[in-house]
């Protein structure tokens, strides 16, 4: 198991699957409405997907995109990638032409899977264009009944005879490519390997207390690292993720309650929207005991009311990119000042610090830029020598572009993102901090101040607020 001194858990995404259908092959993998995958269901159905990519000429080192929303074929194909010791590529469901062009050229992807038509909009023929001009991008998947000339079945591929792959995945492959935004001039690209991500998963889900018991219910998209992360996390653990395809309140709480979820995994938004909503009963969520947040600032009102609605329900605040994996979160025995103001303490295997401009380092309670050194953590962006000695320090920090200061127990700060400040006439602040008071309005359900031009003093702010319900 991992320690301090050495934070290598060295073992591949198949290992841990494996380790489960040794150890209880019947139990619950995934969880989807009426659909329930055992780790025995899971791995023999990846295996079969893995000989059907096979068939395809997909092996070692090729880049396989995919463009599926939260759904058992989504997971199926992740493993099945990693069994053929290729790279997993998940993209967001909202990208569109633009960028996912720019993803699959610049991934040089050999095969792009997506999902079904969505009100009239055709995924496998928006990958079948783009193949035409990336030479690439041998085969286009679709899990559709209908798809287009030229494509193939997802299905299909996954009926094939499973047998043993002609080698294993090892600790330092590479098997995971995510991309930090869409289309930029410079595409910053992460590549990760097994160990970094199953090794930084582990952590996390030690700080947890993840155990088999658990019913991991996934709230954001498994395409962002903050999902995928805590997926990988219950796999390590052995319990079952429960998948819900689209986040809506009613739906969050008949799905939590309809599978005892006892874990979810979510972004601030999700719980604003829960909180706000009028079907919520706090009874019917009364098997949760954690709920984790991660994706965007978490203000201290939201963990507050969040903490005072769902009783016997823990809050954790996460703080991670998709460049680090899990950096830093607040513990299950955190005192409830700690939890609301703050986004903890670093995880194991990392170390953070507080930097002024020139790159010093800073004392205890001294706000400043946020940096972070981490095994699990990529050394450079893929493909992009300039992206990464911008954002790499010659002695090896990462910096993050946030704000923060650490205090004397190492409980972190988030004060907002640099490029966030506002310069007011020369006063410079954080539109984080006016947010929050604006937040605690009761009329108020979502609250966001951003900069604006202003001929005199230079940068004005503007605040855009979306009333609470009944209160407009």
């Amino acid at each position: 198991m991992p320690t301090s001194d050495s934070p290598w858990l060295d073992k591949t995404l198949t290992d841990l699957l494996r380790e489960n259908v040794e150890r209880n092959p019947d139990g619950p993998a995934i969880e989807w409405g009426d659909t329930t995958l055992s780790f025995a269901d899971l791995d023999l159905q990846s295996d079969r997907l893995a000989t059907g990519l096979a068939e395809q000429g997909i092996g070692s080192g090729d880049v396989v995109s995919c463009q599926l929303p939260n759904i058992p074929e989504f997971l199926i194909l992740h493993h099945a990638v990693s069994k053929r010791r290729a790279i997993f590529n998940p993209i967001h469901m909202a990208y569109r032409s633009s960028e996912m062009e720019h993803i699959v050229g610049f991934a040089e992807s050999a095969m792009l899977v997506t999902g079904p038509p969505v009100k009239g909009f055709s995924y496998a023929e928006m990958g079948m264009d783009i193949q035409k001009r990336h030479s690439s991008l041998r085969h286009v998947v679709s899990l559709g009944e209908e798809r287009p000339p030229g494509s193939l079945s997802l299905a299909e591929l996954g009926q094939s005879p499973a047998r043993a792959q002609e080698e294993d995945p090892q600790p330092q492959d590479p098997f995971l490519m995510l991309f930090t935004s869409g289309t930029t001039a410079s595409p910053k690209a992460t590549l990760h390997t097994h160990n970094m991500r199953m090794s930084n998963s582990w952590f996390c889900g030690k700080d947890m207390e993840l155990r088999e018991s658990d019913r991991m219910l996934c709230c954001s998209a498994l395409s962002h690292m903050w999902a995928i992360l805590n997926y990988w996390s219950s796999v390590i653990y052995g319990c079952p993720q429960v998948l819900l395809t689209r986040y809506r309140p009613e739906a969050f709480v008949s799905t939590a309650a309809q599978g005892q979820a006892t874990v979810v995994i979510g972004a601030p938004v999700h719980a604003v929207d829960l909180l706000a909503s009028p079907d919520l009963n706090p009874d019917d969520l009364a098997s949760l005991r954690l709920f984790a947040l991660s994706g965007s600032v978490c203000s201290p009102d939201l963990v507050r009311r969040l903490r005072n609605t769902l009783k016997g329900c823990t809050p954790v605040v996460f703080w991670g990119m998709t460049e680090t994996g899990g950096g830093f979160y607040t513990r299950l025995d955190d005192p409830p000042e700690v939890i609301e103001k703050t986004a903890g303490r670093v995880s194991g295997g990392c170390t953070i610090a507080i930097h002024d401009d020139k790159g010093s380092t800073l004392p205890p309670d001294q706000e400043g830029n946020l940096v972070i050194k981490s095994p699990f953590g990529i050394h450079s962006y893929f493909k992009n020598p300039k992206a990464t000695r911008e954002s790499f320090t010659e002695n090896g920090w990462f910096q993050t572009g946030d704000l923060a200061k650490i205090d004397s127990a190492g409980n972190v700060q988030m004060l907002g993102r640099r490029k966030e400040e506002i310069n007011r006439g020369g006063t410079k602040y954080l539109p984080e901090s006016v947010e929050e008071v604006v937040r605690r309005h009761p009329g108020v359900h979502q609250v966001a101040i951003v900069g604006m031009p202003d001929e005199r003093l230079g940068e004005r702010a503007v605040c855009f607020v979306v009333p609470a319900q009944g209160k407009a």
